[in-house]
């Protein structure tokens, strides 16, 4: 992790704090100015070197649900393997691996080894994506040989990770579930649990919630790591906010929130539901305010204006008189 190097260098370059009634003699802009206990005021050029980013909480329909670890995958239905129906040796390879291609396509020219034959073009199957490229020219092939694996990613399936445990009885077919991918966050991908099955992997003790994503703005790649929230029980309107935006840990979590542009408030705050990417906030926060969601790790280690630095008076500051 890399803040333990990036929070002393914010702290010995661009102070946060400021005792009320002492001038430092500092740069303007360089500094948090001082106001009452609780608040952190930064200069501009604090703010941005933290990066800060705020999201207003609001209100939103949260249930009671389970968040899955997923992957997603190519349904078999959606997936080609390209052969020769005769043995021959590749002459010249028409495509590249990752490339897409039309049902039809030229994919590779091949010269059959039967006496006579004449040089063959091998077409795509299926409008898709070209997935892995498993010959090379001048190799030679049998009939059952693979030469490319073609996939058609317009719909995925999300499998979610459910181990072994009294959570696993409360995946049925038919439940409503949101799929929510590291490379887009942000975003939400709804989908329907088809069904339950065992892992792939004989004697693992989890299953796979599977369900399928449409996809045909090409978002989504297969194998992306992903996170799948299964609804379990009937959602409800809740204050909620982001849940990168909590900080803490049970029973001590804590948020910021901008009161003003520049100005933060460490807020205590009373969680209950998580759904997918939101928190349900009880008590703390109301709807409108605007929580930190980027930066708020490193803002907590600056001190609120007015809190001693330790030793000296209420300020932090030995004066000798």
């Amino acid at each position: 992790m890399k803040f333990p190097f990036f929070i002393p260098f914010l702290l010995i370059t661009s102070p946060l704090w400021a005792a009320p009634g002492h001038d430092h003699g500092s740069t303007p802009g360089e500094e948090a100015e001082a106001g009452q206990p609780g608040i952190i005021t930064l200069t501009e050029s604090a703010r941005q070197n933290l990066g800060l980013t705020v999201v207003e909480a609001a209100i939103e329909n949260l249930g009671p649900g389970m968040d899955l670890p997923a992957i997603l995958s190519l349904p078999p239905e959606k997936q080609a393997t390209v052969t020769a129906p005769f043995v021959g040796r590749v002459a010249e390879l028409l495509v590249r691996q990752g490339d897409r291609v039309k049902k039809d396509q030229p994919l590779l020219r091949v010269s059959p080894l039967a006496a006579g034959s004449p040089p063959q073009e091998i077409r795509s199957p299926i409008d898709g994506l070209v997935l892995r490229i498993n010959s090379v020219v001048g190799s030679t092939f049998q009939p059952e040989t693979e030469l490319l694996n073609l996939g058609d990613p317009t719909e995925l399936m999300a499998e979610g990770v459910v181990y072994q445990s009294p959570e696993l009885a409360k995946v049925r077919q038919g439940q409503a579930a949101r799929v929510r991918v590291d490379v887009l966050p942000g975003e939400n991908f709804p989908t329907v649990i088809e069904s339950l099955s065992p892992s792939r992997e004989p004697r693992e003790p989890m299953f796979l919630a599977l369900g399928r994503i449409k996809n045909t703005d090409g978002k989504l790649l297969p194998n992306y790591r992903a996170r799948m929230f299964i609804e379990i029980g009937e959602a409800q309107p809740v204050v909620a906010i982001p849940r990168r935006a909590m900080l803490g840990s049970e029973g001590g979590r804590f948020v910021f929130i901008e009161t003003e542009p520049g100005t933060y408030e460490r807020r205590d705050v009373v969680t209950g539901l998580q759904s997918g990417g939101l928190m349900e906030i009880i008590e703390g926060v109301l709807p409108g305010e605007k929580v930190v969601t980027v930066g708020n790790y490193q803002l907590q280690y600056a001190r609120p204006a007015g809190e001693a630095a330790g030793g000296g008076d209420d300020h932090g500051h030995s004066h000798g008189h």
